[in-house]
């Protein structure tokens, strides 16, 4: 599989598939296929697997983009934002936030991270995440620029939970209270924070996907009413 990512800040992914090769990308993603590109909804890691996407956010199933003779697709994230490659080795994991994931080589697999309930109500990460086993590569959509930390050990990351978009799985993650309650009521980043600690990497948004399509809705709403 060959591919290419296209663009500056609103960047595309495409892929230039074989006879024979195929690629799995979230449903809705799609920008455009050769003729020969077939797609096809598929359960990936069955019925569990698919309620365990649901649970994540994401779409229950996945689609399958697979070429007869020489084709191309092309896959894009739906807010403005670029794309990253995780290349995983056999038994690799690597974990992502709901929404980054966009396509995967069919040998990679899927499972479900739990977080902490504070994340889910109150720090904008969700209930659950997406873990990737290696073999394979993953593409995941990253909301404006791309911000990746390798931590040694040495010294902890606190972040807003909206700006997560992956980490490996060698990372220890916790969700914790801010440092007190004037920071948390004043502070503006809402109640808690995602420590991270350990060595590896974490790749974060550099805008809230939450609080981007907050803004968008809020001056659309805005707009219909001046026109009023």
């Amino acid at each position: 599989m060959e591919y290419k990512i296209i663009g500056a800040s609103m960047q595309s992914l495409s892929i230039n598939l074989s006879e024979g090769e195929s690629v799995y990308s979230d449903s809705g993603k799609l920008l455009n296929k050769s003729a020969n590109v077939t797609m096809t909804p598929r359960l990936v890691g069955g019925v569990v697997g698919a309620i365990e996407r649901k649970m994540t956010g994401a779409t229950a199933m996945l689609t399958e983009f697979k070429s007869s003779g020489s084709g191309s697709m092309s896959v894009a994230g739906i807010l403005p934002g670029k794309i990253k490659q995780i290349s995983l080795g056999e038994g690799q994991q690597f974990i992502a936030e709901a929404y980054a994931f966009l396509a995967c080589d069919p040998t990679v697999k899927f499972s479900m991270q739990t977080v902490g309930l504070g994340a889910a109500f109150w720090g904008g990460a969700g209930l659950v995440l997406q873990r990737f086993t290696g073999p394979g590569d993953v593409f995941i959509h990253i909301v404006g620029d791309i911000l990746e930390y390798d931590l040694d050990g040495t010294l902890d990351l606190d972040v807003d939970p909206g700006h997560i978009a992956g980490f490996d799985s060698t990372m220890n993650y916790k969700i914790r209270f801010v440092d007190n309650i004037r920071t948390a009521m004043f502070g503006g980043v809402g109640l808690f924070l995602a420590k991270f600690s350990g060595s590896g990497r974490v790749i974060l948004h550099s805008v809230s996907r939450h609080k981007l399509s907050t803004e968008i809705f809020l001056d659309g709403e805005e707009h219909v009413k001046n026109k009023k």
